[in-house]
């Protein structure tokens, strides 16, 4: 076995035109009421070039456990061979314990050998949810646990602490630190926190507050881009202004803690925001970021594993000149949807697409069966079912589409916040 040596990663500092706007979103969301939150407000604001809607094609699946060695190098040589034959470069995303055995099969190989050639991802999606599992692990035994039982039941509470339910988790940390700014920005401009809460938009008395809510405005009506509007004076006086007060409150242990907790909130923002505009060097910050909190909440394997996959992908642009372009345009995430802020992690499009058809109706898992034969039948049959779905749309004139409107800034949602 070939001994795998530690390189130190570089200080990435990748400049996000619109990180000011993350503040904006939990600053201006308990001010004015209904708004939509960050997921839905970012939907509505971002803008930009990016390659299209993805398309699908299933593959055969291979009749083998999947952590076993044999599975995974076999697997390895079928796609290099493949990626070989059209002159390409073979990119395989795998979760932490396969990619794990994966590159260990890669780093021992002969230096001719075409798995060489390979470039191996650690799935984004399962690095989210351990990094979410790390956000409940350092938050425990603080009263976040009892703070998101009053939204969600305690067993879902349990699920998001873990990590495992990622949807809830996110929306159950954006409130909780979306609550806790409110009570930062009522401290800072003398705001009495009750009536912010009964009546948002009478609060906004203030100048500065007034020069918040025009510049929202502007935002929202498309009269001010996302860039322009987070590098406004207004926005940089508020940023100064949060700081300084944080840091005064820093001298509280209690109040560091939060403090801490808005922080890891805001790197899990970064993360989503990176994924979903197909930010490719926002990716890796965000990974960088997470780093010191995988370590500190016992996560080591995925601690060891993201290291690892930083330290092989910050000289990609040198070993694969070609993927990193590729990456650098965004292609490093798929789209279901052909809208800017709509970039999935390839993992997670596995789960959405695949592993979803497998196990609704009409799937395997629905009395079909898992044989060797049914699988290969209804792998086959879907790119066809798919083609005499979109005829009939065609024919009939009644198509099918996912609606343009985020769900968070649906009234409903909206008015469920408050």
């Amino acid at each position: 076995m070939a001994e795998l040596s530690y390189a130190e990663l570089k200080n990435l500092n990748t400049l996000d035109k619109t990180f000011r706007l993350d503040l904006l979103s939990v600053i201006i969301w308990p001010l004015k009421y209904p708004i939509p939150m960050w997921s839905g407000f970012m939907q509505m604001v971002q803008t930009g070039d990016y390659p299209g809607k993805s398309s699908v094609s299933f593959l055969p699946m291979i009749d083998l456990n999947a952590s076993d060695m044999t599975c995974i190098y076999s697997t390895l040589n079928f796609v290099a061979n493949q990626a070989k034959r059209y002159d390409i470069t073979a990119i395989l995303t795998f979760d932490q314990p396969l990619y794990w055995k994966a590159l260990s099969i890669v780093e021992n190989e002969n230096p001719g050998s075409t798995l060489k050639s390979m470039v191996l991802r650690l799935g984004p999606f399962h690095t989210e949810m351990s990094f979410l599992g790390s956000i409940g692990n350092l938050m425990s035994n603080t009263g976040l646990k009892e703070m998101l039982e009053l939204i969600y039941a305690p067993n879902a509470v349990t699920h998001i602490l873990s990590g495992k339910a990622v949807a809830r988790a996110f929306r159950g940390h954006m409130l909780v630190d979306t609550a806790l700014y409110c009570l930062l920005i009522a401290d800072i401009f003398n705001i009495d926190v009750s009536k912010l809460l009964e009546e948002p938009n009478s609060t906004l008395e203030t100048t500065e507050m007034k020069e918040i809510d025009e510049l929202y405005s502007q935002l929202s009506s498309g009269e001010l881009s996302a860039s322009e509007a987070g590098e406004s004076d207004v926005l940089k006086n508020l940023e100064a202004t949060v700081q300084r007060k944080q840091e005064i409150l820093k001298q509280s242990r209690t109040a560091k803690l939060w403090l801490q907790y808005s922080e890891m909130v805001q790197v899990l923002r970064q993360f989503i925001k990176a994924e979903r505009t197909g930010n490719w060097p926002l990716h890796l910050q965000s990974i960088q970021e997470m780093l010191p909190f995988l370590a500190a909440s016992g996560h080591n394997l995925y601690t060891k594993t993201a290291y690892v996959y930083l330290m092989t992908m910050q000289s990609l642009d040198e070993d694969h000149p070609d993927v990193y372009a590729s990456f650098i345009n965004g292609n490093h995430v798929i789209r279901r949807s052909n809208r800017y802020w709509a970039g999935i992690s390839s993992d997670l499009f596995i789960e959405q697409v695949l592993m979803r058809s497998v196990k609704t109706a009409g799937g395997l898992t629905r009395g079909r069966g898992m044989t060797e034969s049914q699988r290969s039948l209804w792998l086959m049959s879907m790119p066809a079912c798919a083609e005499i779905n979109q005829a009939m749309q065609d024919l009939s004139g009644v198509g099918y589409f996912s609606s343009e409107q985020h769900k968070d800034e649906t009234h409903a949602r909206q008015k469920e916040g408050h």
